[in-house]
């Protein structure tokens, strides 16, 4: 198992998180927005910690899930927050932030799959 790739992604699903919640609770005021992405934070920083103390094949199908997610929040966001610039940079860096890390998980369960194909064919 590529183990060090659901590593990476644990770490960088915490990383996303902290800032998330961090201009959470400096810069939002709308409290729907608030309840949103002071859960999906929260949740992600679970993911992340799952991924680094037990990095297993069920967390890359969750990674994946929460990065669509966490992407289709931001974006929302995004376009909600469009007239005023510096939200909506920050939107834009954390969805495509948590979209990517997603991917990673995405990518490391490729990984895992064509070495099982690997391993068969040797065998």
């Amino acid at each position: 198992m590529d183990v060090m790739r659901l590593r990476i992604a644990g770490v960088l699903w915490i990383a996303v998180a902290a800032f998330s919640i961090a201009t959470t609770v400096v810069f939002r005021v709308d409290s729907y927005q608030i309840a949103a992405t002071l859960g999906f934070g929260i949740a992600t920083v679970i993911l992340g910690v799952w991924m680094l103390a037990r990095p297993s094949r069920v967390a890359i199908p969750a990674s994946i899930i929460a990065g669509i997610a966490w992407l289709m929040l931001y974006a929302g966001l995004t376009v909600l927050q469009s007239d005023e610039m510096a939200a909506w940079v920050t939107d834009a860096f954390l969805a495509v932030a948590g979209g990517g890390v997603g991917v990673l998980a995405w990518t490391a369960g490729a990984q895992l799959d064509h070495a099982a194909s690997r391993a068969e064919r040797g065998s």
